[in-house]
């Protein structure tokens, strides 16, 4: 008897809490609806309800809720008694909305005679956003759609090849770098079929009634990333006069000019053009030299955007380590960075807006390790470590030994008392 009772408070507990975590993705939301008939009148109340839940338009709502909710005014379409179908309808209202609705009271209803409408408002139990991970508004969305290729044939080190068909992998690779810098909230285009398989699941018979209210919910992006590749012929080799060897000169390979799109407005936020020699794009074969390109280009390309809209950030400091709010694919150890303090926002005096920040040189820093989420390094010239401020900006040298050293050299940089480094103009 003992064990049958611990048994059943044990089995009440956990009730308890499935639904304590079931009732926490359950929204409630108020509705109005206005109709001839009663049960369009609800019909209208419930639309207008899930619609504040899941964050579309009314229309959108309607159009989606138009098939299920049809079949709520059908039920008993011959009663005429209106608390036998109030009754039906609350009892029904879960499985005919495959889910989108659980439940529902009504705070007010009453018929006009003079309009011959029934006014109905009610509150509806909705189910509330599913997420898995990070909520995704807390970033800016974008997509990157495939690229055009502007070259038919190229001839690489001699020989005859078409790009077109590979030129998917550098969309996949500046997708995979722009997503490991964590900046954005990474949407898909390239396998919307299997996505889109997956969600009809959701109309099955055996279906979860409250997965369809949670799952459909497909996100907009914010921005677009789009643009053209165009290749050029290998240079021809150039025979010495003196030594009689041959030699390939360098040139570019590569060219990818690219825009970042805002999406609701079609502002053009930022564009550039990406230029990849042989030299950087090595292999000895043309797939080989195809994919080290894309490769390069796509690094490229994740660091000119990323540096224009979200650039990396000093976002802690251990004892003797700065801690950079990027890792994954687009840092590397021992690669060479600059710190930057940023000074108050400056606007412009002829439109108003904000022109950002100024910045600061203050340090040069090396990385030491890298993580997927982060990246660490030490400060190889400038500012001490103690004295550079948790949000300082860090961007890669515009040109090589910003001080006018090499990346690696180790000669002394002047810094003034405020703790900034003297710029090469002023040694």
């Amino acid at each position: 008897m003992k064990k049958t009772v611990m048994s059943f408070a044990a089995a009440l507990c956990a009730a308890a809490f499935a639904q304590l975590q079931q009732s926490n993705s359950i929204k409630t939301a108020h509705g109005r609806g206005r109709n001839a008939d009663y049960r369009t009148a609800v019909y209208e109340a419930l639309v207008q309800a899930a619609s504040q839940v899941q964050g579309v338009s009314l229309q959108d709502s309607r159009d989606a809720f138009m098939d299920s909710t049809a079949q709520l005014r059908k039920t008993n379409a011959g009663e005429s008694d209106i608390s036998e179908i109030r009754e039906s309808l609350k009892q029904t209202v879960s499985a005919k909305t495959s889910g989108r609705v659980l439940s529902y009271e009504t705070t007010e209803e009453r018929f006009d005679k003079e309009t011959n409408l029934w006014y109905i408002e009610l509150d509806a139990k909705i189910p509330g956003q599913y997420v898995v991970g990070p909520h995704p508004d807390n970033r800016r969305r974008l997509v990157v759609m495939p690229f055009r290729v502007l070259t038919g044939k190229v001839n690489i080190f001699g020989q005859e090849a078409v790009p077109a068909p590979s030129c998917e992998e550098f969309a996949r690779r500046l997708n995979e770098n722009l997503t490991q810098t964590r900046r954005f909230t990474m949407l898909d285009r390239e396998f919307n079929s299997e996505t889109q398989a997956e969600l009809d699941r959701l109309n099955l018979e055996n279906a979860s009634a409250g997965d369809f209210g949670r799952f459909q919910q497909l996100l907009v992006t914010d921005y677009m990333v789009i643009g053209n590749v165009r290749f050029y012929d290998s240079p021809a080799a150039v025979q010495n006069p003196y030594t009689g060897t041959a030699s390939m000169p360098d040139g570019p390979f590569l060219e990818v000019g690219y825009k970042v799109i805002l999406v609701p407005t079609t502002q053009l936020k930022w564009a550039g053009t990406v230029v990849v020699p042989y030299s950087a794009a090595g292999g000895t074969s043309p797939d080989a030299a195809l994919q080290g390109a894309y490769t390069a280009a796509a690094q490229e390309v994740c660091h000119e955007i990323i540096d224009n809209i979200y650039p990396p950030r000093i976002t802690a400091k251990t004892t003797f380590e700065l801690v950079l709010n990027q890792g994954g694919k687009n840092f590397a150890p021992g690669q060479v960075l600059d710190v930057f303090r940023r000074g108050e926002e400056i606007l412009d005096v002829a439109s108003g807006e904000t022109l950002g920040a100024p910045e600061e040189l203050i340090a040069r820093i090396r990385i030491t390790r890298v993580t997927p989420k982060m990246s660490y390094a030490v400060v190889a010239e400038g500012t001490p470590i103690d004295q550079i401020e948790i949000g300082s900006v860090v961007r890669r040298p515009q040109a090589v030994g910003s001080f006018g050293e090499e990346p690696g050299a180790t000669s002394p940089v002047q810094v003034s008392p405020a703790g900034t480094v003297a710029p090469p103009w002023k040694k």
